[in-house]
């Protein structure tokens, strides 16, 4: 599925285009600070949600050698290929050596990478050597599938998946491109990376890059000639191959999160399923394989996210830093407690260190444990968890199915909670069949178009700062496919005049409505018999 160029530049952080993929025919998303799936039961809304996670993990995850994510995959911390550009016969050398001495004089930004440099950088990141074998990995383990064959469409013509990834490095840049192609036993990846000339402008400063220019600069090495090594040009290449690496993939270098359906069922068991999963591996070598219970890698992940809650926050910033970032945390999950859940939940642990989740209402004294709660609060504690313990602006948390479990007014509340995420700068990625949340969500969007002046005292909406921009929110309805069989992917857009989003809802309103006014006749009739 080809996409003009001037249309995969508009808008988003990136743009997922997919073909033969689970029960997706075909799809193109715009990937946008709120992102909502919306159709049928069973046409892949999950399957993309999923995929994208996989690929965020894959691609993005933080620059630490041992999470073998992102650049560390890519690189496979291995120098060869440095060594191999700090040849004495390679022009690079010569290059870069003379980059460095314009550096050394010129303060404030980076000069551009000499062409050659910038050719041989930019053909390894193309290449993503490193990181085929490990989306794979990653793709099965999200899904929880022993071999891609299974997430192959079928029926299909086509014996593969094709996955194309744009990403816009900033407004005015060449799009990035990785195209992967899901076959019976691999993945192959192959990126474009726009031209040589925009590239090598591409270097922006980082602490890291900083930290390995001063350890030449200040010694003054730079000043005498010969005085730079190879090891040290290596040091230097290594820094801007990150460096660009993650300019390149920006949307996904954040962590992300994923929330999946049954959550209530999830917390309810979430003892028993870690306990029986802990027993089974301690016992792997005295029963065979498939005794062994198999996770998909969300679920897993969830659980275990559940657990390392209790020991501590995920980083470990400056302190200053460390307590604002608590209480902006803080301040989110309070407010979906106190306009969602009215009353508090909270992580307790045992005395085997193991958590124990607790829920206590507004005005009570004791709590009560999360299984004899409301299944409304099972279903939003995990929500509030996350938003307390781990998620930040600019990570991407993943919902499926916020409405489960929640009355119609909770859900408008819930969506409007959402929305206030957003406006802090948390990206949200959600699959919905709830007709109330994708109209809070229009009326939100419609809410911007108004002066702030004229913002104040509607209806159920306290505070104005939830308006979404009509570029914040993109709406994707999943179509099913009869002959071939598959469902196709496409935008919907916010109708003016209604402020709905158009689905499939309405044809569901019309059949009940003409079912009721035929029983009210067949009635009637029955009266004059």
């Amino acid at each position: 599925m080809k996409t003009p160029q001037a249309e995969r530049q508009v808008g988003g952080d990136y743009r997922l285009e997919v073909k033969d993929f689970g029960p997706i025919a075909e799809a193109s998303v715009d990937v946008r600070p709120l992102t909502v799936f919306i159709g049928p039961s069973n046409t892949g809304k999950s399957y993309l949600a999923i995929l994208m996670y996989a690929l965020h993990r894959c691609f993005g995850g933080p620059p630490d050698p041992l999470d073998r994510r992102g650049l560390p995959r890519l690189m496979g911390w291995r120098m060869s290929w440095f060594r191999e550009a700090m040849q004495p016969k390679t022009s690079i050398r010569k290059s870069l050596k003379a980059w460095l001495s314009k550096v050394a004089v010129q303060g404030g930004s980076l000069p551009a990478l000499p062409m050659d440099v910038s050719a041989h950088i930019r053909s390894r990141l193309e290449q993503a050597r490193g990181l085929d074998r490990s989306l794979e990995q990653e793709i099965r383990r999200c899904f929880g599938v022993d071999r891609l064959d299974d997430l192959i469409r079928r029926p299909s013509s086509h014996a593969d998946t094709r996955v194309d990834l744009w990403i816009r490095r900033n407004a005015d840049a060449e799009t990035v491109r990785y195209g992967i192609q899901l076959s019976k036993g691999s993945v192959d990846i192959l990126g474009k990376i726009g031209e040589v000339e925009s590239f090598s402008t591409g270097i922006e400063r980082s602490d890291d890059l900083d930290f390995a220019l001063q350890r030449l600069l200040s010694a003054r090495r730079l000043r005498t000639q010969g005085g730079i090594d190879d090891g040290d040009l290596e040091f230097i290449l290594a820094s801007l191959v990150e460096q660009l690496f993650r300019s390149l993939l920006r949307p996904f270098l954040q962590d992300t999160y994923y929330l999946p359906a049954d959550r209530t069922g999830v917390m309810h068991s979430h003892q028993v399923v870690v306990s029986a999963l802990i027993q089974n591996a301690t016992m792997g070598g005295l029963r065979p394989p498939a005794d062994i219970p198999m996770l998909s890698g969300v679920l897993g992940d969830f659980l275990e996210h559940l657990i390392v809650m209790t020991s501590g926050e995920r980083r470990r910033p400056d302190r200053a830093k460390h307590s604002r970032r608590h209480d902006q945390r803080h301040d989110r999950a309070r407010r979906l407690e106190r306009h969602v859940l009215q009353g508090t939940v909270r992580i307790a642990p045992t005395e085997t260190n193991y958590p124990q989740f607790l829920y206590r209402p507004e005005k009570w004294e004791d709590d009560l444990p999360l299984m004899r709660a409301s299944s409304m609060v099972s279903e939003l504690a995990p929500v509030v968890l996350y938003l307390r313990h781990l998620v930040e602006p600019g990570d991407v948390l993943i919902i499926e199915e916020p409405e489960a479990h929640l009355h119609p007014a909770m859900q408008a509340a819930f969506a409007r909670e959402l929305a206030r995420l957003v406006r802090s700068g948390v990206r949200i990625i959600l699959t919905t069949h709830s007709e109330w949340f994708l109209e809070q969500i229009g009326n939100l969007v419609r809410l911007s178009g108004l002066p702030e002046g004229r913002r104040q005292d509607i209806a159920g909406i306290e505070d104005v700062d939830v308006a979404l921009r009509p570029d914040e929110v993109g709406a994707w309805l999943f179509k099913p496919r009869k002959r071939p069989k598959g469902s196709l992917v496409e935008e919907v857009k916010l109708d003016p005049d209604t402020g709905l989003y158009p689905t499939d809802y309405d044809k569901v309103s019309e059949t009940l409505y003409n079912q009721s006014a035929m029983i009210f006749n067949r009635m009637q009739e029955g009266k004059g018999q």
